[in-house]
């Protein structure tokens, strides 16, 4: 029986040349070096990227230059505070000015107990700006031989250096408990020194010489007449300055020591009898 299939014969040479023939298509079509750089200058890329590489060495440059360092730093409102201790406590001087942060500088100010707000600022090439809005002592709070002021908050600024003391009212703290800064005074002990150094001279006729405070009798005062008259807290100080004006200015008694923290209070007189 004859076989009527036919097959188709493969022809290996015509393949092999068509591959050739694609092969060399694909060789024509890659630009040569010169074209290659041609295309590449006329798309800009050469041109962006010599100007990144500018840009990265200028900034390099500025970055380590000598001339973008803090030099300068310039303090505000200052009055009790040393102008080179703010700067140490800044804490840059010398330093690139570009690695500064000004919100770290102004936490190291702030921790001084003397300081209530500060803002820092930075000047190009070279000026740390620092802007300090200080705690105003109100009183002091005599400790041995050491006072220390005390702001309207009760808050410990640090030891008084002044040569001369002025018109601030000063506590004696007879305690034995030492203090140091950024402690507090009990608002409430301050509050009433205030209230007494201010109504008991036009009220009471009492000319305060000193003021004590410790925790067993609370507030002492000393009077100009060698009195002393132990107040206490802050409790019932109304009938407190009545008493004394009564003992005072209306019926004048003669006593040496006054204690007025009972309920009835107790006087009694060490003075030798007047002849």
């Amino acid at each position: 029986m004859q076989n009527n299939f036919q097959y188709n014969q493969p022809n290996t040479r015509a393949r092999v040349a068509a591959r050739r023939n694609r092969q060399r298509n694909a060789a024509s079509a890659m630009p040569g070096p010169r074209r290659a750089i041609g295309e590449w200058l006329a798309s800009g890329r050469i041109a962006s990227l010599i100007l990144f590489l500018a840009s990265l060495g200028g900034l390099i440059a500025i970055a380590v230059s000598p001339q973008f360092v803090v030099r300068t730093v310039r303090i505000n409102g200052i009055q009790i505070l040393n102008a080179a201790d703010v700067e140490e406590m800044a804490g840059v001087t010398g330093s690139s000015i570009w690695l500064v942060q000004t919100d770290e500088v102004e936490a190291r100010v702030a921790r001084s107990p003397y300081v209530e707000r500060v803002e820092a600022s930075l000047t190009l090439p070279d000026i740390l700006t620092i802007n300090v809005v200080e705690r105003q002592p109100e009183m002091r709070w005599q400790v041995g031989d050491v006072r220390y002021l005390v702001d309207a908050e009760g808050r410990v600024l640090g030891p008084d250096t002044a040569a001369f003391v002025t018109d601030t009212l000063i506590i004696e703290d007879r305690s034995g408990q030492g203090v140091k800064p950024n402690d507090r005074i009990d608002p409430d002990v301050l509050s009433l020194v205030r209230a007494l150094a201010l109504r008991l001279p036009n009220e009471a006729g009492v000319t305060l010489s000193g003021i004590s405070w410790d925790r067993e009798h609370g507030v002492t005062l000393t009077t100009t007449d060698q009195r002393t008259i132990v107040f206490g807290r802050k409790d019932r100080l109304e009938e407190k300055i009545q008493i004394l004006r009564f003992l005072t200015l209306q019926e004048p008694t003669e006593y040496t020591w006054l204690d007025l923290r009972p309920a009835t209070p107790y006087y009694r007189n060490d003075a030798p009898p007047r002849p």
